[in-house]
């Protein structure tokens, strides 16, 4: 008999959830928390006492805010990927040569994760930031990622995920989203034309072993559709996104 999933610690599922949904908040009363999460103000004030004690979370006496303890367990995190240190200045780089946004992401658990983030002052505000997670099939940095991707965990991160439908330009058909990602795979970058955010379009390439083939990330960069649009869109932010993916692949590949 296979073996069957262990069933969650209940306590501590609503520890993680309340202090997700404080970062995600960035800060939060005993009141809006339990209303967020469906969950007794009591229940939820006892975790976040826990919390406090432990020191991942803070309170400045009206609200709890995350606290810098949990820092620690992110830069742990970002250590495991080799990619990262490599890549900030390249970001910034890419941010001052654009003027948008721009950002480097790697794949897990079937998901897009910004691993770095910048922007300029001129730059649309959306959602993105550092440790945002994003569907593979809507986005430049995702269809980068899946274009590199072995195609049974292509497979395995569809039937997990799905291709749930942004916005009227998502490709939610699996035929249309292979032909896609042979093209990405044929020019060497993606396009996001307004697949995720309306108004929004993005382009990114991958960053791959030169000698393997293994995928390390993709660098995107974003703007808004009045902006980036013409050859600017599809000719010269892909010459930009190819010259620094070189570089670093270089980097990561000889380090």
């Amino acid at each position: 008999m296979a073996d069957q999933p262990e069933p969650p610690i209940q306590a501590l599922d609503t520890g993680i959830e309340i202090l997700e949904k404080l970062g995600d908040l960035n800060g939060a009363g005993v009141s809006t928390l339990a209303a967020e999460i469906d969950r007794p103000k009591s229940t939820v004030h006892r975790h976040l006492k826990t919390l406090e004690n432990r020191g991942y979370v803070q309170n400045d006496g009206t609200e709890y805010f995350v606290g810098l303890k949990a820092l620690r367990l992110g830069a742990n995190a970002l250590n495991r990927h080799l990619v990262y240190p490599v890549t900030k200045s390249v970001v910034n780089n890419l941010v001052k040569e654009t003027g948008e946004s721009a950002a480097i992401a790697v794949e897990e658990a079937g998901q897009a994760v910004y691993l770095y983030y910048n922007r300029t002052d001129q730059a649309v505000k959306t959602d993105a930031r550092l440790g945002i997670r994003l569907y593979l099939h809507c986005t430049g940095t995702g269809k980068a990622i899946l274009a590199h991707l072995p195609e049974e965990r292509v497979d395995q991160i569809i039937e997990q995920h799905g291709l749930p439908k942004r916005t009227p330009q998502t490709i939610t058909d699996r035929d249309e989203l292979d032909a896609e990602l042979k093209r990405i795979r044929q020019l060497g970058v993606a396009f996001d034309d307004e697949e995720r955010l309306e108004g929004m379009r993005g382009v990114a390439a991958p960053i791959v072993n030169q000698e393997t083939g293994a995928l390390f990330g993709a660098l995107t960069v974003a703007g808004p559709t009045h902006r980036v649009h013409g050859d600017w869109f599809r000719e010269d932010i892909p010459e930009l996104l190819q010259r620094a993916t070189k570089m670093v692949e270089v980097n990561l590949t000889y380090q």
